[in-house]
Parts: structure tokens; sequence; C-alpha cells
């Protein structure tokens, strides 16, 4: 891809709307064409600057007089048939104007696919460099009193590179960041207990552990949580290597645990 045709596509690639392999190409390009990165990160930095700004939502008393509107008119429906549309009506004009209280919010694993587009794209996504897991582990005990386990993936050629604090569901959260060749592969542990059935995705077994996979614009992601923590790992790899990687970590997890 070259920077015509990421010009074109800029929208559809930050929105999460091209397919896994128009994502690695324009990943790929951005990575390096310094022009382009920076085209990237301003458009990024203006829909974070919008996504701040304050949405005006209905104010509450005029939430609880639309509902009993809504109550005396499903009343008078019941004994007066030919005012059900109404009712119907009156329904539906809540429904839009307390759309902003009844808005689902984001999945959390959609939280952490944007959160590892954001910070592969930083010129340096980690706070502590470093390919010592031993280290990144301790640095997070030290910094926010995280147990946080960092898998030696060198084997299967996945290098580790560094970490950081961040924040998900107003918690602070451990990112590991590995990278396979020019493919990045972020790890992030949220200290919030959770159920795989609560996870949105596709349910997999894998080495007689249950996981969840879901791909969210563009990346490939591997979800599950064992009661203290909930984990993800998102990158363009394919599902056979995330899910060795996230066996491999909840086995590591599971060693330190007993030790």
């Amino acid at each position: 891809m070259n920077c015509a045709e990421l010009e074109g596509r800029l929208h559809p690639f930050l929105d999460g709307e091209l397919d896994v392999a128009e994502m690695s190409e324009a990943d790929a390009h951005v990575t390096e064409c310094p022009g382009c990165r920076g085209r990237v990160a301003r458009e990024r930095e203006f829909r974070q600057l919008l996504r701040r700004q304050p949405r005006e939502s209905a104010p509450p008393e005029l939430g609880e007089r639309i509902r009993a509107r809504i109550g005396r008119s499903a009343r008078w429906a019941a004994v007066r048939p030919w005012l059900a549309a109404s009712a119907a009506a009156a329904v539906a004009a809540a429904t839009v104007l307390l759309l902003p209280a009844l808005r689902a919010p984001t999945p959390l694993v959609s939280e952490l696919v944007d959160k590892h587009i954001a910070f592969t794209q930083m010129e340096e996504p980690a706070e502590l460099a470093s390919g010592d897991p031993e280290a990144v582990a301790r640095w997070f005990r030290e910094r926010a009193g995280l147990r946080v386990t960092v898998p030696d993936y060198s084997m299967a050629g996945i290098r580790l590179i560094g970490a950081r604090i961040a924040e998900a569901r107003e918690h602070h959260a451990s990112y590991v960041l590995y990278e396979k060749g020019h493919t990045p592969l972020s790890i992030f542990m949220v200290p919030i207990p959770g159920r795989e059935a609560d996870l949105p995705g596709t349910r997999v077994t894998y080495r007689g552990h249950e996981y969840v996979t879901l791909e969210r614009k563009g990346y490939r992601t591997v979800s599950w949580a064992d009661g203290q923590a909930t984990f993800g790992l998102v990158s363009m790899l394919d599902y056979d290597a995330l899910l060795e990687c996230a066996d491999k970590l909840r086995a590591g997890r599971a060693r330190e645990a007993r030790l």
C-alpha cells in the first residue's frame, strides 16, 4: 500500500472496516512512512478530542415525566384499545430521548483493541523498554502493585518489547507488548473478576481450557477470565499462535500461584 492508497482508505482504516489483509498492509505502510504516520496520529488525536466533548442528554426530571406519561398512556390503552397506537408512539419518543442513558457500555475486548491500536502507533509504545520478563514483572509490582505473568515466547520467534500501565474499566491494567517480525502482539491483564460467559465472541476450547475469540477492527483477539482478572490478547497473528500464547500465559500464571 502506498501513500495515495492509504489516504483513500484512511477513515475505513481508522474505523477498522478494512479486512485483515488490508489492515496489515496499511499498518506496515504507516510503520515505514513518517508522513502517513503523522497523518494517522493527527486524525486519531482529532477523534479523541471529539470523543472528549460533553454529550447532551435528557435531564432526569424530563425522564421521570416521560415515564409517568407512558404509564398513564398504557393504562388508558388497556381500557381504550384505540389509544394503543398513541402509547406505542410515546414509548418510541421516550426511547429516543433517553437513548444516552440506555446506551450499552463498550465491551471490554473492544476497549482493549482500541488501546492496542493507539499504543502500537505511538513512537514509544512501552513505558519500560525491556526484553527481560523478570524485569518487566518486577516493574509492574513496584510501579502499580500488579502481579503480572510475563511469558517468554522467544522460542516461537516472538520477542518481548516492553510494558506500560494502562487504564481499563477505571482500573490500572497491565499492557505487555511483544512483536513477531513486524507484527505486534499486545497482552492486557485487567484486575477485575469475570467469566468467559460475559465476554462477547466465539467460545473455543484449547488444551482443556475455554477461551473466547473475536475479531474487531481487523484484529484478532483471544480473551478469558480466571475469577481474579480478565485477560485479552490482541494481534494480527493467527488464532493458532494467539491460543498457544494464551495457554502458555495461563500455565505460567497457575505455576506462579502455586509458589
